[in-house]
């Protein structure tokens, strides 16, 4: 299959759903983006998460750990090949922690690949490489 401004369209789509969809804890919306036995590496956390039921777990462990979270991610550099493809795309995800008046953000990049499936294009691994992150205290302001 040729590589077209579609399939780029449907993989961008596919990134921006997870970071929308993550940042409100809309798990039902996320899991589904994934292969059932696809893989999401952290390496500066040693982490490595082999199939859906582990990403669910850690995406559910991460929430609790926030009161709320915002991804901003960059549209991505895509190259398709067939029914793979592959994805660079940079992040910045800003929050408050949670029970503190704290907030983090952390900067990193994503190196994703891809599978088409009869269901659309779906992340095959997701691979966080981290660049750096910051925490501050917040102060008290108008209610948004």
């Amino acid at each position: 299959m040729p590589d077209s401004a579609h399939d780029h369209a449907e993989i961008q789509r596919v990134i921006n759903a997870y970071s929308q969809y993550a940042s409100k804890g809309l798990w039902d919306r996320v899991l589904p983006l994934f292969l059932d036995e696809a893989v999401w590496e952290i390496p500066h956390l040693g982490m490595k998460l082999d199939g859906i039921e582990a990403i669910e777990d850690t995406l559910n462990l991460f929430k609790g750990t926030m009161d709320y979270v915002l991804q901003l991610n960059s549209p991505a550099l895509i190259e398709v090949d067939g029914d793979s493809a592959s994805a660079t795309s940079s992040i910045r995800e800003s929050g408050k922690t949670a029970g503190k008046d704290e907030a983090f953000d952390y900067f990193g990049f994503y190196a994703d690949t891809f599978a088409r499936t009869a269901e659309g294009w779906k992340f095959r691994t997701r691979v966080f490489e981290g660049l750096g992150s910051q925490t501050y205290a917040l102060t008290s302001g108008v209610a948004h």
